[in-house]
């Protein structure tokens, strides 16, 4: 059975413990780059059998940010060479932050509920303003994501796919203006389905999170683990 202590956890502390790992891999220090990294390596993928998901998911993970990672270090590469360093050195360094930086934004961000997520930005003191503007932009994120797929559908259903590479971005280009007008007509209906059930420019109460003993742990956990990460050498 899948242990998913960190799914549980409150989001105010994944998101604490979030911001601690990205001010490990951003913030310049004396210390040794690579003694962090690898430091930063072990304390994540040992957390990663307490978030609930199988392995195969943060294999696929990995293989999706594969392109990312590609594209970053080639980038480093020119500009090491550039700035008179070892190019490959620092396309290594840059990889490796990235793929971190991507690990614990997995790990303790997209590996929340929405709604919880929200909640907690919303009782750390983010103004009323933007959570209905993430509310309602995940709600239009569903509404994108079928629009995608009945584009899909029609691209299959037309046999695009044996058509010459001519004609296909043509049928691309007359499709695309359909696709965003159809968004378009999709947010009108979202935005009066809101009107319609008396949305008045805020949201209805959600169940106010309370912070357990177990966060608390957690977040010791986690500074000690920092204060140890920073003073390796």
């Amino acid at each position: 059975m899948r242990n998913n202590l960190i799914a549980s956890l409150d989001p105010r502390a994944k998101l604490v413990a979030f911001l601690a790992v990205q001010l490990l891999l951003f913030v310049p220090s004396p210390q040794p780059l690579r003694v962090r990294l690898a430091a930063l390596a072990v304390l994540l993928l040992s957390l990663l059998p307490l978030a609930g998901r199988s392995w195969r998911f943060w294999l696929r993970l990995l293989a999706i940010s594969l392109p990312l990672l590609a594209f970053l270090a080639l980038s480093a590469l020119f500009a090491g060479g550039a700035s008179g360093r070892p190019p490959g050195q620092v396309g290594l360094w840059i990889a490796a932050k990235a793929a971190l930086s991507l690990l614990a934004l997995a790990l303790f961000v997209l590996n929340e509920k929405p709604g919880r997520l929200l909640q907690a930005l919303r009782q750390a003191g983010l103004p009323g303003a933007a959570v209905v503007v993430l509310a309602v932009g995940l709600r239009f994120a569903g509404q994108w994501r079928l629009e995608l797929e009945a584009m899909r559908r029609a691209w299959t259903g037309r046999n695009a796919a044996s058509l010459p590479r001519l004609r296909r971005v043509r049928l691309l280009g007359r499709a695309l203006p359909l696709f965003f007008e159809r968004l378009l007509d999709s947010g009108v209906h979202i935005h009066d389905a809101m009107v319609a059930r008396s949305f008045s420019g805020s949201l209805p109460g959600w169940r106010r999170l309370a912070f357990s003993c177990g966060d608390a742990a957690f977040l010791a956990i986690m500074a000690l683990a920092v204060a140890c990460i920073v003073t390796l050498r």
